[in-house]
């Protein structure tokens, strides 16, 4: 067995690791096929034979798509790539496991009681983030952080259960998705004490809901204008006085006819720190939701916020993966897109039209200034460079500019910098948003 580069094994299993969950975590066949095209290219890097063909064997699960099957091969490419990293060097692939004979039920295995006691209390904070959480954002992470450390765990049952989550997230239910949490701690505390996975518990049956309470029209008639009325002042506050008046007398409107999904809106108003740029965009959707809970005749859900599709281009596996988890700790980012030249870069704005393009300037094929002049005659979105060659006041950093990148962040030099996250990451951030036109006292936070 050759043996492999230290440095480069100690940065790449958690990488590879983390994708491996990713890939354990998805819901449908394209972002399955990205999440393989991924750990390919990360074994091809390290040069782990035996990922590879691991890889390759967990890709039969396309088509057609079979998640069980994927979740699987994911905990498998984990685990050996932990044992890579621990022999220092490339090790045969496990056998394929032998399907059970037809009609016979696989035996359960034990699971590693260790394992099982340092995963549950982790489980349980988990399950307390996701009970208690104010909003979808935190619902959102605290459902995906519970699914990865049962894919981690390889309790098939856990994920099972907490797949149920996915419509509550997609209805705004936060009750039922508390409900989900406290489902979920008790199975597996059930797990624990019986030191193997079990079937899932059967999902509740639900209620059915009451129609919602119609509104009387005369009175929404007399209310829509004056409502827009205050979300035309809402917008045009330069102060935080102003804004703040302007928004009470709308959430006073809005109780008048109990419009909880109103009240609801104006409550997350940037009004502290007060961010004027941030109005416009918030009266906006205020007069849409009035609009339509007119049209409808009754309070409708508050719509949830929309967020920023990005697009991440460079030439380095773990840069991009290095920078895409830096910009999607802010949760009004999401990925849409990665690619390692620029002509791949190219191909992905025109057909995913991404609204922040993050660009890489030293790369094969098209380097990053060669993207820029073509997006620049035809292009949509905004782009931010990331490279260290163009820092400052460098002829590339001017022309870049020239050509229309909204800014410039530096990366440390060497792909597996650890200081990237720490020194440039809230700059990345800010810088992202203030590209696209969010707020940018909310990129700060992120962590």
């Amino acid at each position: 067995m050759a043996a492999l580069d230290r440095v480069l094994l100690d940065a790449f299993v958690p990488e590879f690791e983390a994708e491996a969950v990713r890939l354990a975590m998805v819901r449908d066949a394209a972002g399955a096929a990205r999440a393989l095209d991924q750990l390919r290219s990360m074994a091809g890097t390290l040069g782990a034979a035996s990922l590879a063909l691991l890889v390759d064997r967990a890709a039969e699960a396309l088509d057609p798509l079979d998640l069980p099957a994927l979740s699987a091969a994911a905990e498998i490419l984990a685990r050996h790539a932990r044992a890579i990293g621990e022999a220092g060097a490339d090790l045969p692939p496990p056998s394929p496991a032998a399907p059970a004979p037809a009609g016979e039920a696989p035996e359960t295995a034990p699971l590693d009681r260790e394992l099982l006691e340092a995963f549950a209390p982790e489980f349980d904070q988990a399950c307390d983030r996701l009970a208690g959480a104010a909003d979808l954002a935190a619902a959102t992470r605290a459902l995906e952080a519970l699914r990865a450390m049962a894919g981690t765990a390889g309790l098939a049952s856990l994920r099972t259960l907490l797949e149920r989550g996915a419509p509550l997230l997609e209805a705004g239910d936060l009750p039922a998705l508390a409900r989900l949490a406290e489902a979920a701690r008790r199975h597996a505390a059930h797990i624990l004490v019986s030191g193997e996975d079990l079937p899932p518990p059967e999902p509740e049956a639900q209620p059915a809901a009451a129609p919602p309470a119609r509104l009387d029209a005369e009175l929404l008639s007399a209310f829509l204008p004056d409502f827009i009325s205050g979300c035309a002042r809402l917008a045009e506050a330069t102060s935080a006085g102003t804004a703040r008046r302007a928004a009470d007398s709308l959430a006073a409107m809005a109780s008048t006819l109990s419009l909880t999904s109103l009240g609801a809106m104006l409550a997350a108003a940037p009004l502290d720190p007060f961010d004027a740029t941030a109005l416009p965009g918030l009266a906006g959707a205020l007069r849409r939701q009035a609009e339509a809970i007119a049209a409808a005749g009754h309070d409708l859900p508050a719509p949830s916020p929309a967020r920023c599709r990005v697009l991440v281009v460079d030439d380095s596996p773990l840069m991009r993966r290095l920078v895409i988890e830096i910009i999607t700790a802010d949760t009004d980012f999401e990925l849409v897109g990665e690619a390692a030249d620029g002509r791949a870069a190219l191909t992905a704005m025109q057909a995913l039209k991404p609204d922040l393009t993050l660009l890489d300037i030293e790369m094969p094929e098209l380097d990053g200034i060669g993207v820029l002049r073509h997006w620049a005659l035809r292009g949509g979105g905004a782009v931010v460079v990331v490279s260290s060659a163009a820092r400052p006041g460098t002829p590339t950093a001017i022309e870049a500019r020239r050509l229309g990148a909204a800014g410039i962040v530096g990366k440390p030099s060497g792909a597996l910098s650890p200081d990237l996250r720490e020194r440039q990451g809230a700059e990345l951030r800010r810088m992202g948003r203030r590209a696209v036109g969010l707020p940018t006292a909310a990129a700060v936070g992120a962590a």
